[in-house]
């Protein structure tokens, strides 16, 4: 099953208008009339009117008869329709309302780590303190990075990049709820994180799970989702997604090749599972969300930012910023169109103008710098990056949008069926009232059993209609989440 940004979510069926009470009050009067002109030229002469078996007859079996038909009139013209309706809008309310969830779902940052060659980087772009670095087309180090006795240059940036989750990571390792997830480009580079590890004295030896610079992961989905684990001959399963993960992710230069294409950096995420966050949503607070990304083909940016807008992850009016790097040719000039044409006033941030040409790393650091002033009360921010033949878009936010799509009670569809029950019952009260015999016989017997039976099946039809309406609601819109 795959999101889809353009869901196909049909439009609410209207409320059902009943029909008006002059309706029934006609239908009774035209009974009435015929019930009375059939016992006049069929009262027998010298039987006196003023008897019980008149009013039977003239007034009892009418108003029976109305009941009943009147009762079918409803279901046909006013209940089915209403019960329809309530069904297919409650399934319509699940739909959009699981869409909306799933348009919303992220990661939550607990906490951001990012070195780079100019410091304070995030304030000093918005211009929130001091002057904004412009280093275009320098290639930058990381300078307080260096190796020493026994230490490569990778172990000290590891253990700069761990220090400062330090007293977080000893706390979940030994609650066995911690892996680290490395992106880099040699597997190697697991062991500089250990040596890194036993330098800061944590305990244990971290689980350490290694990507290459190529994986492109997207928010929601891949390693963010939950890992689940079936037990052996049960259909139990047993949740193994670790309550933290770290994300380290680096670029540091060959220092002996002579002229390096890109710009030194590093960053560390510490992000939440949905469960975690479910179960401390009281009291952990996170940095900010890494949104639901949206990719898209180069040349249809700007389909992708007007979908992405309308899914409504943060509110429209609070946008104000807008982070890239790395788009090149195509990609680039169709991004800052789309984010022009968009409708939003936006300041836009280039990362590779702030500290040169940037690494694959660069996917990293613009979302840490991107939660970094969501937290800083920035409001949400825009963030582009390139993926192959495209550029992927998403926002960073303090917390995502509400779903907020209201409950109605004529969604509540009736599954007691009272009309149905009225009918029958007034059939079966009129065939007792006008049986020609006083005593209990072969026509009461039969009929008893066959309202019996309607009411019963009335019972089974009301809710098979609704597992009916449901399957084939769920068939026709249903694997958009």
């Amino acid at each position: 099953m795959s999101f889809r940004w353009d869901p196909l979510i049909p439009d609410e069926l209207a409320d059902v208008k009943p029909l008006s009470v002059w309706v029934y009050v006609a239908l009774f009067v035209v009974i009435e009339l015929i019930a009375v002109a059939l016992t006049v030229t069929s009262w027998p002469k010298g039987v006196p009117v003023a008897s019980s078996q008149f009013a039977r007859y003239a007034l009892a079996t009418p108003l029976l008869v109305w009941f009943s038909l009147g009762a079918m009139l409803y279901l046909l013209s006013d209940d089915k329709l209403a019960f329809n309706a309530a069904v297919r809008n409650a399934c319509r309310w699940n739909l959009v309302t699981d869409w909306q969830q799933s348009s919303r779902m992220g990661v939550a940052v607990l906490d951001s780590v990012v070195l780079s060659a100019e410091p304070d980087l995030a304030v000093r772009m918005l211009g929130l303190e001091g002057a904004a670095p412009e280093n275009p087309g320098r290639v930058m180090e990381l300078d307080d990075i260096a190796a020493a006795e026994g230490v490569s240059r990778e172990s000290a940036l590891a253990e700069k990049l761990l220090a400062p989750f330090a007293s977080r990571l000893a706390r979940a390792i030994r609650e066995d709820a911690l892996e680290i997830v490395l992106q880099c480009d040699r597997h190697e580079m697991t062991g500089e994180v250990e040596a890194a590890w036993e330098r800061l004295a944590l305990p244990e030896r971290p689980r350490i799970r290694w990507i290459d610079n190529s994986r492109e992961i997207d928010f929601a989905e891949v390693w963010f989702e939950d890992d689940h684990r079936t037990l052996p001959y049960t259909s139990y399963f047993v949740d193994e997604t670790p309550k933290y993960r770290l994300l380290l992710a680096w670029h540091l230069n060959d220092m002996a090749k002579a002229e390096p294409a890109m710009s030194e950096a590093a960053v560390a995420l510490l992000v939440a599972s949905r469960k975690l966050m479910a179960e401390q949503k009281d009291t952990l607070r996170p940095q900010a969300w890494l949104l639901r990304q949206i990719v898209g083909d180069a040349d249809q940016v700007d389909k992708s930012l007007g979908l992405l807008l309308r899914a409504n992850q943060v509110p429209a009016n609070r946008i104000h910023h807008f982070w890239h790097g790395r788009l090149k040719g195509l990609a680039q000039h169709a991004t800052m169109g789309a984010v022009r044409d968009s409708g939003l006033t936006l300041a836009g941030h280039d990362l590779e103008q702030a500290v040169g040409p940037q690494a694959p790393v660069a996917r990293w650091v613009m979302q840490a710098l991107a939660a970094k002033m969501a937290h800083y009360g920035q409001g949400p921010q825009l963030v582009a990056l390139p993926r192959e033949r495209g550029v992927v878009l998403n926002f960073v936010a303090k917390e995502p949008s509400a779903v907020k799509l209201p409950w109605k009670e004529t969604y509540d569809a009736n599954l007691f069926p009272g009309p149905e029950l009225i009918a029958f019952s007034s059939f079966w009260v009129l065939v007792m009232l006008v049986a020609p015999s006083k005593a209990w016989g072969t026509l009461e017997t039969v009929a008893t059993c066959v309202v019996v039976f309607l009411i019963v099946l009335s019972f089974v039809l009301r809710f098979w209609e609704h597992r009916l309406l449901v399957n084939g609601f769920w068939e026709e819109y249903g694997g958009q989440t």
